[in-house]
């Protein structure tokens, strides 16, 4: 499939300071200025939106591109929506917890999921250990040390913590080995959790979690199950919310803000320019989309969500200058701050999955642009004389409204800078994207029964509960649920050379590029390979774990996601 593009330019890529035909290249970079207006943002006050005959024309065409997408990925959800249904009927609907995993599920999403849910997430989603190394690898994002400078959240008895952990409140504390996730209670998904790691096994694990709403009450392992399994499903509604909300800002926004910036200033010629337009496929498709399915009054986000569209739009204003953030959005940077590594690069938990494999693939991109930038570039001189770059580093920190972007001044501006840039937005729209949304959810963060979009049924206001089902979807919302969430997976791209492991293996544009960045795109393909076949290759050891964790993580699969933010 040839995917459609604005860019008609199929002359060598170069940099402006050597261009044989100045004058002609200026008035280009001078029409796309004109042509790409900032609008108005989407969905909440973050990112402007493209405007201008250029920047309409291109929401047009990437508009097309997801509408060839979205109908044969609807095509597949119909179908196996009817087949579900069906299953539901002659259940005589869901009556039981189990019926919402062995009805719900079991292969019966096979066109829209083939891969099917994650080994281990329907079977093991009661036990502590999966939903904690949830926070290391699912969405790993809020979650942060608490630094035994800081204040509690809220405090827990010494008494009831060493029943639990074998240690007191304060050691884990001072120790540096408490956690927590504290989202803001604005949003009505409210709910504060403490994670610790164990003194003996070293087990990442849940110690409380503490509603916030209602009668306020502070759950332990300790409680009753039933009451503790409700605890960990109301902090999943908050999760959920938090993921997918964090996603729109953390990569839509940032990604079309430094996008837009490289379109009023860079040439088309530009071999920067050629690479950012590769990785921005169909991308200002999404917020679109959002804004006319998801996040419309009394659509998808009204309907499932327990967090209204309003909501979600007054998170995203009020958070664009912190998750908007780019350099604090580096993956080093931002697990360094949050506590979850030291300044090596090192974690004291068993294993910390998200970032273990976030890693390897952000390292796969540094090596790609580290070729690429020193095939163009000889020295940093070379950099600080391209004024186009120079151009679009102020634009993204001026009109675009990029939040902590590099400067343009000579201190900052250098190679390894560029490197570092490219590296970080490679690494948005491929794993923070399909990290938290994509074609994950349906099958791994957000399988029903255990990670809860809303609850059907008021929250206790004590301890006691026998029965979780007035909790959950009923049968036609949770199909409805589900068949949402499998819109946004693209299980064919596997077959059409759209996923992270061809990110650099067009043609068309490797036909424009110098040889180094023809080898180190070819690098790039075996690389990610590899990684893939290494992931696909995981299963459970002896002790019924993988990667410690009691489900398989595959979810940064380069085999599969895409690489670009395709919804």
């Amino acid at each position: 499939m040839q995917l459609h593009s604005l860019v008609d330019d199929i002359s060598l890529a170069c940099l402006p300071q050597k261009d044989e035909d100045p004058e002609t290249r200026a008035e280009g970079v001078a029409a796309r200025q004109a042509g790409f207006i900032y609008g108005p943002s989407l969905i909440g006050q973050a990112a402007p939106f493209p405007n201008g005959t250029l920047g309409n024309a291109r929401t047009r065409s990437d508009m097309e591109v997801w509408n060839v997408d979205r109908t044969e990925i609807d095509n597949a959800v119909a179908k196996d929506v009817k087949v579900i249904k069906a299953a539901i009927a002659a259940n005589g609907g869901l009556n039981t917890l189990d019926d919402y995993t062995d009805v719900l599920y079991k292969g019966e999403w096979e066109n829209s999921n083939p891969l099917e849910e994650a080994p281990g997430i329907m079977t093991n989603y009661t036990q502590d250990l999966l939903f904690s190394m949830e926070r290391l690898s699912q969405n790993p994002y809020p979650l942060r040390l608490v630094d035994p400078s800081d204040p509690l959240p809220f405090h827990i008895p010494d008494n009831l913590t060493e029943d639990i952990t074998g240690a007191s409140f304060d050691t884990l504390h001072k120790s540096r080995n408490l956690f927590v996730v504290d989202q803001p209670k604005r949003y009505g998904a409210a709910s504060t959790a403490y994670f610790y790691i164990h003194p003996v096994s070293k087990d990442f694990l849940p110690l409380a979690i503490k509603t916030n709403v209602g009668s306020d009450l502070i759950y332990t392992p300790l409680d009753a199950p039933m009451d503790w399994l409700l605890a960990k499903m109301v902090f999943n509604v908050n999760d959920m919310f938090h993921s997918q909300m964090f996603h729109l800002v953390a990569t839509h926004d940032v990604s079309e803000a430094v996008h837009q910036a490289a379109l009023h200033t860079l040439s088309e010629k530009h071999p920067i320019m050629i690479i950012l337009e590769r990785l921005m496929t169909q991308a200002y498709s999404s917020r679109i989309v959002g804004e006319q399915l998801c996040f419309n009054p009394g659509g998808h986000w009204d309907q499932l969500f327990y967090v209204n569209n309003v909501g979600c739009r007054q998170f995203v204003t009020e958070n664009w200058p912190t998750h908007g953030a780019f350099q604090s959005g580096y993956l080093e940077t931002d697990l360094r701050t949050r506590g979850l590594i030291n300044e090596d690069g090192e974690f004291k938990f068993k294993s910390f999955p998200f970032y273990q494999d976030a890693l390897k693939i952000r390292n796969v991109f540094r090596d790609f642009f580290t070729s690429f930038v020193d095939s163009y570039y000889t020295s940093d001189d070379d950099v600080k004389a391209d004024f186009e770059v120079q151009n679009w580093f102020a634009e993204a920190m001026g009109a675009a409204q990029v939040n902590d972007f590099p400067d343009s001044s000579p201190s900052s501006l250098n190679k390894k800078t560029l490197v570092d840039v490219l590296t970080h937005f490679g690494f948005i729209v491929s794993v923070v994207h399909h990290g938290l949304n994509g074609g994950d959810p349906v099958g791994s963060k957000a399988t029903l029964p255990f990670h809860l979009n809303a609850l059907y049924a008021p929250l206790p206001t004590e301890k006691g509960v026998t029965d979780l089902l007035p909790f959950l979807p009923p049968p036609e919302n949770a199909v409805h649920y589900i068949g949402f969430l499998a819109t946004f997976n693209r299980p064919f791209y596997r077959t059409s050379n759209r996923t992270l492991e061809y990110a650099f293996s067009e043609d068309s544009m490797l036909q424009r590029l110098n040889g180094q960045t023809r080898d180190a795109a070819a690098t790039f393909v075996d690389s990610m390979k590899n990684f893939s076949k290494e992931i696909r290759a995981r299963g459970f050891d002896e002790n019924g774990l993988s990667l410690g964790m009691p489900f398989v993580y595959r979810t940064l699969d380069p085999g599969y996601i895409p690489y670009f933010s395709a919804v």
